[in-house]
């Protein structure tokens, strides 16, 4: 069962997520402290956007970050590190975005935690509409559980 933290300390985006876990054997662990801390070992760490940018974040085997969020200073970057947002640097952007559908552009390819790759690509998806940053979230965290291709 994959152990996903998600740090939330002004937008929530735990709820978007708990959705997404049902039945991907996946437990979704919310903390909106302003030092994230979880007393097991985490798989997938979740930044949600617009929080205070932590200087120090737990062990975890991936984490999904806002673009501007600076790998840790504290201790070694996790193996693998995907940011999303609205700039090109970002690793997952939006490439266009109507009422009903998103086109989420993979940047870069990078490894999922089942152990395949995400290959650089364009995923044209619905919309729930959410704003986009959490939706970017939502869409990350499915890709590194492997959810989507």
């Amino acid at each position: 069962m994959w152990q996903v933290g998600v740090w939330e300390p002004e937008e929530p985006v735990s709820p978007l997520l708990v959705e997404l876990a049902e039945g991907a054997g996946c437990l979704i662990r919310a903390c909106c402290a302003p030092h994230p801390t979880w007393n097991t070992p985490l798989d997938l760490l979740v930044v949600a956007p617009h929080g205070p940018r932590a200087v120090c974040l737990p062990r975890c085997r991936a984490a999904l970050v806002p673009g501007d969020v600076a790998p840790p200073q504290c201790s070694a970057p996790p193996p693998i590190w995907v940011s999303y947002g609205c700039a090109s640097r970002n690793t997952l952007t939006l490439s266009s975005l109507t009422a009903h559908s998103a086109a989420v552009a993979v940047q870069r390819e990078f490894p999922h935690l089942g152990g395949g790759i995400v290959e650089r690509q364009e995923l044209v998806l619905p919309y729930p509409g959410p704003a986009p940053l959490p939706f970017l979230a939502q869409v990350g965290t499915a890709l590194l559980l492997g959810l989507l291709p």
